[in-house]
């Protein structure tokens, strides 16, 4: 009989968390959640790559609700970490982007996830390794289709 431990269901649960509640923990010391380091990171490459993006589209990436990310992105404003500009060709849109301070911390938040990426992987051989990124691709695609 299996035991829950030994399940799918509770690894990838645990794991799940526990990956969240590392990245909290490093993440308390900038005054951030683990949403709000996603979120700015996830503007600063749409900014990178097209102009104007809109909430819908962060909402997609991040798979969250609108009232969340509207939650999110006024506490980001706050703490000065994001800015909303007016778009020069259409006065209806703002733009969002990541101030320099934002983008200073950036680099501090890619280095807690690193920490936490290399804490997993951490006894794996790289052939191991290899073979778990190309599952755990084929998760996501599942996951991603739904």
């Amino acid at each position: 009989m299996k035991r829950e431990k030994d399940t799918f269901s509770y690894l990838i649960r645990t794991i799940g968390h526990m990956v969240q509640c590392m990245q909290d923990k490093c993440l308390v010391h900038y005054g951030l959640t683990n949403q709000q380091a996603r979120l700015i990171g996830e503007i600063y490459e749409l900014s990178k790559k097209k102009k104007v993006f809109g909430r819908k589209e962060l909402e997609q990436a991040l798979n969250l609700k609108g009232p969340s990310v509207t939650s999110l992105l006024h506490g980001l404003e706050k703490k000065k970490l994001i800015e909303t500009v007016p778009s020069e060709t259409d006065a209806r849109r703002k733009i969002l982007k990541v101030t320099e301070e934002g983008q200073n911390l950036l680099k501090h938040m890619n280095i807690v996830f690193e920490a936490t990426e290399n804490q997993l992987l951490e006894c794996l051989t790289g052939e191991e390794k290899d073979k778990f990124k190309e599952f755990l691709a084929v998760a996501y695609e599942n996951v991603s289709m739904k």
